[in-house]
């Protein structure tokens, strides 16, 4: 069973992909990756909109609330031990606002990104 962090992501962005399989190579057993690139994927079965999950990545935690952005990657960093510290480090104040920059530029030219299909 997983441990209850959902992590929404598009399957079909190459760059996207990447890093989730990453997280699932080093961290099996940590997440359910639900791809919202799959036909059957209904966002409003998970109190989403499909613009807002196509817009940022997005983690459900454990405890049912919704992280969007640079705060899912931290949250996902936070769960596996090797990345804590990144977790820690991207949540610093300065950090965090360049690191919040930095990831609405990425989700601003993410549609134009390779696809996978």
């Amino acid at each position: 069973m997983k441990a209850g962090t959902k992590i929404f992501v598009d399957g079909n962005c190459v760059v996207c992909d990447f890093e989730i399989s990453h997280y699932k190579r080093i961290a099996p057993d940590l997440f359910e990756i639900v791809d919202i690139s799959n036909p059957q994927f209904d966002a409003a079965a998970h109190g989403l909109t499909t613009e807002a999950v196509n817009k940022h990545l997005h983690v459900q935690t454990p405890s049912g609330e919704f992280v969007k952005g640079v705060a899912a990657f931290s949250h996902i960093w936070n769960q596996i031990p090797q990345y804590r510290l990144a977790s820690r480090i991207v949540d610093l104040p300065g950090i965090n606002t360049l690191a919040r920059g930095g990831y609405a530029v990425f989700a601003f030219i993410r549609p134009w990104l390779p696809k996978k299909t």
